[in-house]
């Protein structure tokens, strides 16, 4: 008889090795560029959440109610009119070589162009669509607010993904803490001054500064277009026009779907249950989505890593789902536990009528790192199905479960229709992912 014997790793050693490996993992560019703007988005919402306990302390809860209704309407409006050429510049950046200052000098101008006009159009035509804003700030007031604030997050928007497709993402986190100790500073400015519109002033101002900021750094560092006769190997092809568009329009529109859910329903919370409710919603929604950012920080780095090489996809979408993974659910399971002491820190209303919400929106994060692992390996695809059929069907699920449910459940209805979405939308993709694998064993078999 021959007796095998079983070689035993230490258990300390054991412990070692894995250790090593979730750093070997973390170490490597594509990962390190994803914390980093996790990083970022952390760094923000922390920050976000001080200006907001400010913002529930120095105003009445209809006042936060009307100004981050109000944000949100511009954010929705300013990143749905830079036409996702922010996700269209992380994905050419790459491969652009001494073309990348036209190609984003150009997505900037077209971005600012329509965000300047989609301002004016929602400022102008407020009375019929947003009589309460309208109402609260005036019409003329309103017009210049969104007229001059919605081009300038647009610009916002675009940079934080032209820092990461020039690989700086790590100057993400730093631009975006200046951005968030700008806010609380303007914020305790415009409230001495007994400004009542001072939260939305407050973002608004602390956005320019940053942009000019950005834009001075990037006309600095951006490639010039004129090569020079010395340089080595071929020069890469020029991204043209129809790459973008081609691109843009099968991703464009499942993100305005995706942006109506996230910025859109607080407008529609406003209108369905009044300026407090809106407020806890507000504040809720703050907390929560700084979670659905880590698996968009991981994605932005997902897409400027394997632009280039998209044979390496399906591995590198693995290890990001892990990576976010690990970030996520312990964050998920604190927050939701404590959320009736943190909400505290807002006052006694929002801790009575938001904590259930909160518990649901962050236990949505969950799902939603599942479902938009898929998007964003679609966008290296650039396979339009996805891009557009995912958000759409989140987006109407939620939209319209909580127009159903805000009646019965009261806010909390929004928190059951984007849990409950999440979830089908996540069961989906991994329904689907595992037909595929089944379907591709029969074929080497």
């Amino acid at each position: 008889m021959t007796i095998v014997q079983e070689h035993r790793v230490p258990t300390r050693d054991r412990a070692s090795q894995v250790r090593s490996g979730l750093l070997r993992g973390w170490r490597s560019p594509q990962h390190r560029d994803g914390l980093a703007l996790v990083l970022s988005s952390g760094l923000t919402s922390g920050l976000g959440l001080l200006f907001w306990i400010l913002a529930a302390r120095l105003y009445d809860p209809a006042t936060v109610g009307v100004n981050s209704t109000a944000l949100s309407a511009m954010t929705l409006l300013g990143t749905a009119a830079q036409l996702n050429l922010g996700n269209a510049l992380l994905r050419f950046v790459p491969v652009a070589g001494r073309h990348v200052r036209a190609l984003v000098v150009g997505c900037y101008a077209a971005a600012i162009a329509a965000a300047a006009l989609a301002g004016a159009v929602f400022a102008l035509g407020a009375s019929w669509w947003a009589p309460e804003l309208h109402a609260a700030f005036g019409g003329s007031e309103l017009l210049a607010f969104f007229t001059l604030s919605t081009p300038v997050w647009a610009m916002f928007v675009i940079q934080d993904y032209v820092l990461p497709a020039l690989k700086k993402a790590t100057l993400v986190p730093v631009e975006n803490l200046v951005f968030s100790v700008l806010k609380i500073v303007f914020l305790g400015g415009a409230a001495a001054l007994g400004m009542w519109s001072g939260l939305a002033v407050s973002w608004a101002a602390a956005t320019a500064v940053i942009v000019l900021i950005v834009t001075v750094y990037l006309a600095r560092v951006l490639p010039r277009s004129e090569g020079r006769a010395d340089d080595a190997g071929p020069a890469p092809a020029a991204v043209t026009v129809r790459d973008v568009a081609s691109f843009v329009r099968a991703d464009y529109a499942g993100t305005v779907f995706l942006l109506t859910a996230v910025f859109g329903l607080p407008l529609v919370v406003f209108a369905r249950l009044g300026p407090e409710a809106a407020a806890v919603y507000g504040i809720t929604w703050q907390i929560a989505y700084a979670l659905y950012l880590v698996v968009n920080g991981m994605g932005q780095s997902l897409v400027a890593h394997v632009a280039a090489d998209p044979d390496r996809l399906e591995a590198a979408r693995h290890s990001m789902i892990c990576k976010a993974m690990a970030l996520l659910v312990p964050a998920v399971l604190v927050i939701a536990a404590a959320a009736y002491p943190l909400l505290s820190l807002f006052g006694a209303h929002y801790a009575d009528e938001g904590s259930l919400l909160l518990a649901l929106l962050v236990l949505s994060a969950v799902p939603n790192a599942v479902t938009w692992s898929a998007v964003w390996a679609a966008r290296v695809r650039r396979d339009g199905r996805i891009l557009f059929g995912v958000p759409a069907a989140v987006t109407t699920a939620v939209i319209a479960g909580s127009w159903f449910l805000m009646p019965v459940m009261g806010v909390v209805g929004t928190g059951v229709a984007w849990l409950g979405a999440q979830s089908v939308a996540a069961a989906g993709v991994l329904t689907v992912r595992a037909v595929m694998k089944r379907r591709l064993r029969l074929q080497r078999a």
